[in-house]
């Protein structure tokens, strides 16, 4: 079997469905073998930017919680895509780049001299869990079958594969690897078990600090249980939004918000439960936690790596959390009290334009990709998600741009649910030539822009920073409605806040993409009030 086969017929095994990239010179052999032994069982999606091809496989990843593929050319589509290796690495999601490469005879030359040249390994290696170059034709299956290790286990992340054109062209008789599933973990010693329960036992506002861990060990309904059990409120990181149902009583939303905020100061004993603690999370580190903190990880090197604590448990996360659900105590506490009145409070808050009515319109298990701007940021405090699958953000990397193309990710996973792509004019037109992805597939995401004419939130940090001035930050855009509509998407454009349900019902029913321009011009100075971190405020206290 030749070795593009072979590559093909290894994704088949590991059950991938779905690919996105764009043909090129050193990975046409990976083409035609997609189109040969693939056709039925992965179908590929044309970008019109490798940029978009890994945004498009993370969009997938998270929707599904399941492996994304893109596929590029090496050099220029390798580093074009390498945005998205990026993000998926910050992020923790499992995303496969798979890139040609010329001739293993050209390993022999300096990368500046190679067609498309880039040392791809030295280049990817610090955002990659694994990335490997096949040697020969019967590596393949041997490299995909690490790849999968490596994104299956531990916390999930990209990696990225090469395969040069002699290796794809060439024949092997190869044994195909089946498919890689998650590694049995041990369980927690029954010491550290004991001492944090009767660290929790003494606790009168224990409070939980869920990550994304919980998320890929499926661990979320071990979380829900114990939350119960100790009537203990949950905040959650950027990645683990959703974890617990923010339906749910109990549920506070993200861990800087007031609700977040105020609970810590609260909090008598913090257990985190698979949380990393990241810059953002934390305002770099500056987030005060209880004195009591037990912190609960599969992977002991989390354990006190960002905050020093007091109790660690290391072992299989929903194991950890039984044996705590099994034996910690169900007295109630002092939240009974505390929480009504924070809720109260945050209540309290004028309503968002936009966020605050999309779930009026929008069915529960609508998937929303929601990219870096003014009115996006509030979704993390303000905007409640039921499943964690259903919330896509580009959270510690912050890639601006990143929601269209995941979106479109997310719609070629599930292509009967609503997906909606919520952004600012700066960040769509960095995805926006993918419109002509969405209407080649017919994949009707809703694109919901936010046009005010300017990069806002970089804007508002320049005028709060440095005494009313501002630079390269207001925007030419173009006619969103017209430009949408020159690539056959159906356009509406919103001038009134009050026609903005109405039309998104209407977009909504679209058997085609749409787009939805919302003209915010004369809103500049309150949405950049809106953005939570550039103020003091606790609360947002401004109405639009």
């Amino acid at each position: 079997m030749i070795g593009s086969d072979i590559l093909i017929e290894c994704l088949k095994e590991q059950g991938v469905s779905t690919i996105f990239g764009m043909p090129g010179t050193q990975n046409i052999h990976i083409y035609d073998s997609l189109l040969r032994r693939g056709s039925g069982t992965i179908k590929p999606y044309l970008v019109r930017h490798e940029y978009s091809a890994t945004m498009m496989a993370d969009g997938y990843a998270r929707a599904t919680g399941d492996v994304g593929v893109a596929i590029t050319v090496p050099g220029p589509g390798a580093s074009n895509a390498s945005t998205g290796i990026l993000e998926a690495y910050t992020d923790c999601i499992p995303v496969l780049l798979i890139t040609g490469q010329s001739h293993s005879e050209t390993y022999k030359r300096h990368p500046s001299k190679m067609f498309h040249g880039l040392d791809q390994m030295r280049f990817f290696d610090p955002i990659t869990k694994y990335c490997a170059i096949a040697r020969t034709t019967s590596e393949i299956p041997i490299v995909v079958e690490n790849a999968f290790k490596a994104m299956k286990n531990g916390r999930p992340g990209p990696t990225v594969l090469e395969f040069p054109m002699d290796v794809t062209s060439g024949n092997a008789n190869v044994r195909m690897p089946q498919r890689v599933e998650r590694y049995d973990l041990p369980a927690p010693q029954n010491s550290d078990i004991n001492s944090a329960i009767d660290e929790i036992k003494k606790s009168r506002f224990p409070l939980i600090f869920a990550g994304s861990a919980v998320v890929h060990t499926k661990a979320r309904n071990e979380l829900k249980l114990l939350s119960e059990k100790l009537n203990a409120p949950v905040i959650i990181s950027r990645c683990a939004k959703g974890a617990l149902s923010e339906d749910h009583q109990l549920a506070l939303q993200i861990c800087y918000g007031y609700l977040g905020k105020e609970a810590l100061k609260h909090a008598d004993c913090l257990i985190a439960i698979g949380t990393r603690f990241t810059s953002i999370d934390t305002r770099n580190w500056t987030m005060q936690l209880p004195k009591s903190f037990i912190q609960i990880d599969e992977d002991e090197n989390e354990i006190g790596r960002e905050y020093p604590c007091d109790i660690g448990v290391v072992g299989d996360l929903k194991l950890s959390l039984q044996a705590l659900i099994e034996d910690v105590s169900t007295d109630r506490n002092g939240w009974d009290e505390v929480l009504p009145k924070l809720r109260a409070k945050s209540n309290s808050q004028p309503p968002l334009p936009i966020i605050h009515e999309l779930q009026d319109v929008l069915p529960k298990d609508t998937i929303y990709s929601i990219d870096v701007h003014s009115l996006g940021y509030s979704s993390f405090a303000e905007f409640p998600i039921y499943d964690p699958h259903t919330f896509l953000h580009p959270n510690i990397g912050v890639a601006l741009g990143y929601s269209y193309p995941a979106a479109i990710g997310a719609k070629a996973a599930f292509p009967e649910r609503p997906v909606v792509c919520f952004c600012g004019d700066g960040g769509f037109m960095m995805g926006a030539m993918e419109m002509a992805t969405a209407m080649k597939y017919g994949l009707n995401v809703v694109a919901i822009v936010v046009n005010d004419d300017a990069l806002t939130a970089i804007k508002g940090s320049q005028i709060t920073n440095f005494e009313g001035r501002s630079i390269d930050t207001e925007l030419y855009n173009p006619d969103f409605v017209d430009f949408a509509k020159s690539f056959g998407v159906d356009a509406w454009r919103v001038e009134n806040l009050e026609e903005f349900k109405p039309i998104l019902s209407k977009a909504l029913k679209a058997e085609k993409p749409t787009l939805i321009e919302v003209v915010m011009h004369e809103y500049q100075d309150k949405l950049i009030d809106s953005i939570g971190w550039l103020h003091s405020e606790r609360l947002r206290l401004n109405s639009f």
